[in-house]
């Protein structure tokens, strides 16, 4: 029987949407015209041609396009974003608001109307690669493995990681503890009892984001509104640029059981989380003055702190 589900994104980059869509449409979803929402910032997608030569990827599949008017929450202040931390990842990413809109976007978007007259629901992003025949409709198979969430493959802490997951570790502890909260996954459960970031917390399986598959039903309990809730007071998104994979990979692993079904579509060849063509997400050469910088930085608080202990020792 034909789930009542749906495929949206977020779109920022007009290039790269229609080659993903027929991707997508090639090799999975003409079997099933699940409609396809795409919400975007700005005027992007305004224009009525370029819709509808989307439209034209499938005729028996309905494609809308959702305007989202995103503004910085009231808690928190320009000062406050992710590229004012001390990090050279960070600083490389300074301007680019319209990413922390849609990061945070993925993680509230169930608080949209859009979404009311579905069950289930697959993200993907708009340079996501179906590069292969998916034969299964993924939300049958979600419903098969007895769980809410699934996603394409999944990833552990990689050097970039340090630098988007500043406090994670202290605030998932914090909300545990204030909440009084038996954790359901044994090693999320462990990683917590020891030291900051230690390597059961680093080795933990995060889910890829670009493409998850959810039931609904998952966003309706009263432990995701307060879970939810206590992200959006430290606006997590904008602050630190947690992004879906942790902090709803972070919910399952303390809420629910099972708690994140792994479809291993990357190994399969049948999923790639960017086209070929994709654009480079961060400036390299930027990141490459940060890490000089940071590490000059390094080499003469190490020369101040010679002197001084010199002088003392004199």
């Amino acid at each position: 029987m034909h789930k009542k589900g749906c495929i949206f994104l977020i779109s920022a980059r007009k290039k790269l949407l229609k080659d993903c869509l027929k991707y997508l449409d090639q090799n999975y979803n003409n079997k099933f015209n699940y409609p396809i929402i795409i919400f975007y910032h700005g005027n992007i997608y305004d224009d009525e041609i370029f819709r509808n030569s989307i439209r034209t990827i499938n005729l028996n599949t309905e494609y809308r396009f959702h305007k989202i008017n995103s503004k910085l929450p009231s808690n928190i202040k320009e000062k406050d974003l992710f590229w004012n931390l001390d990090n050279p990842y960070a600083r490389s990413f300074k301007g680019r608001l319209g990413y922390l809109h849609a990061i945070t976007f993925k993680i509230n978007f169930i608080n949209y109307e859009q979404f009311n007259e579905f069950d289930y629901l697959m993200v993907i992003d708009d340079d996501s690669w179906f590069k292969g025949k998916i034969e299964i409709d993924l939300f049958e198979e979600l419903d098969k493995k007895k769980g809410l969430f699934a996603t394409a493959y999944t990833w552990q802490n990689n050097q970039r990681a340090q630098y988007t997951q500043y406090n994670l570790f202290n605030w998932t502890r914090n909300y545990i503890k204030k909440n009084n909260l038996k954790i359901r996954d044994k090693q999320l459960r462990e990683a917590l009892k020891g030291e900051i970031n230690n390597d059961l917390f680093n080795s933990l399986n995060w889910s890829c984001g670009n493409c998850n598959i959810y039931k609904i039903e998952m966003f309706k309990s009263k432990d995701w509104k307060n879970f939810n809730n206590e992200f959006n007071k430290i606006a997590g998104g904008y602050r630190y640029r947690w992004g879906d994979c942790e902090i709803i990979s972070l919910y399952a692993y303390i809420h629910l059981k099972p708690a994140l079904i792994n479809l291993d579509l990357r190994s399969k060849k049948l999923y790639e989380p960017q086209l070929p063509n994709s654009e480079i997400i961060v400036n390299k050469r930027i990141v490459l003055i940060e890490k000089i910088k940071t590490k000059l930085k390094l080499i003469l608080k190490n020369s101040l702190l010679a002197s001084v202990i010199s002088l003392v020792l004199k």
